[in-house]
């Protein structure tokens, strides 16, 4: 019998309530976590292993090294450098291009052929950035993207409308930044779009303007109460694994390679993606309002600007 496998790289706030997921719902046969902080990785494989005899199924959780990469299906990585309270998360991508590229050389080195799935930000980037350094094709790299986004984006709307986050369809696109685009175009509870339920007097731009910039700002809002934003990630991760493991074919607002796709071409960015077994098997380009396109070739701009400042540090790494 085939066991499910997944290694872990980063067992900070997100890896490790990844983990606590994954053993809650007994996800994989296997969890192997690394480390840079083996001390910290030991004392989680420790909490972990008590916590499975609570979960569906077991799963034996060791601590790993860079040859568990050799045997596993799917390896998460959470490692990321620290983001300084007020800084963007396109801030991080010196020193998070420093961390990966010698990092995805040791999991390729071992003989790692399986997907890879990450949230480390600036995630399009950081995605990007392992495209380049393990040369694999761009269904086997999936970085968390929009997926966040758009269950703020939903979140805040089903408390406007008093119905269950589950119900409603509402996606953000683009970078996962700043520069995110929510779709109101494509947003809808049972089938309705959004704005036609909104009652009679509520002006519609100020409504989206609000409604917009606490889906984008929350995540800062977060960060500065507590340092890290852990929870909704970490479920965002446990989604895609669980799609890639079982063959869900589940749609995702994850960051997905373009080739074509809304003209643009060679970068990662969030868009509707279906994942299945075969990891991000086919992009859904959504029809976009006119201002909608524009904003989200403005949001490509900005993470291609930064992709050739990853470039640059790739070489200079690899030319060392």
């Amino acid at each position: 019998m085939k066991r499910n496998k997944i290694v872990l790289i980063g067992s900070g706030f997100v890896g490790s309530a990844f983990a606590h997921a994954v053993v809650a719902k007994g996800l994989v046969d296997e969890l192997a976590i690394i480390d840079i902080d083996e001390d910290k990785a030991k004392a989680d494989v420790w909490d972990l292993n008590h916590a499975t005899p609570f979960g569906d199924k077991f799963v034996d959780v060791h601590l790993g090294s860079y040859s568990d990469c050799s045997d596993a299906d799917i390896v998460v990585i959470c490692a990321s450098a620290k983001l300084d309270k007020g800084d963007t998360r396109l801030k991080l991508l010196e020193d998070n291009v420093n961390i990966f590229v010698p990092m995805i050389q040791k999991v390729i080195a071992h003989g790692f052929d399986g997907y890879f799935v990450l949230p480390s930000n600036p995630v399009d980037i950081m995605s990007y950035v392992i495209k380049r350094v393990s040369q694999f094709p761009k269904n086997k790299i999936i970085g968390s993207g929009t997926s966040l986004d758009t269950a703020r984006f939903e979140f805040f709307l089903s408390r406007t409308f008093d119905v269950a986050p589950q119900n409603v369809y509402a996606p953000v696109i683009g970078e996962h930044g700043d520069s995110q685009v929510a779709v109101w175009s494509h947003a809808q509870i049972a089938g309705e779009p959004v704005l036609d339920l909104l009652n009679k007097g509520v002006d519609q731009t100020t409504f989206k303007q609000s409604i917009a910039s606490q889906t984008t700002q929350v995540g800062y809002d977060i960060y500065v109460r507590k340092g890290t934003t852990n929870f909704g990630i970490s479920l965002s991760l446990v989604r895609i694994v669980e799609a890639i493991l079982f063959n869900k074919n589940v749609i995702m607002n994850v960051s997905s390679y373009l080739e074509g796709e809304y003209g643009l071409n060679d970068l990662y960015i969030g868009t509707p993606t279906v994942i299945n077994g075969n990891g991000a098997d086919r992009v859904i380009e959504l029809k976009l309002e006119e201002d909608e396109l524009t904003r989200f070739k403005q949001s490509s701009h900005i993470i291609l600007e930064h992709q050739q400042r990853a470039d640059a540090l790739i070489e200079s790494i690899l030319n060392k």
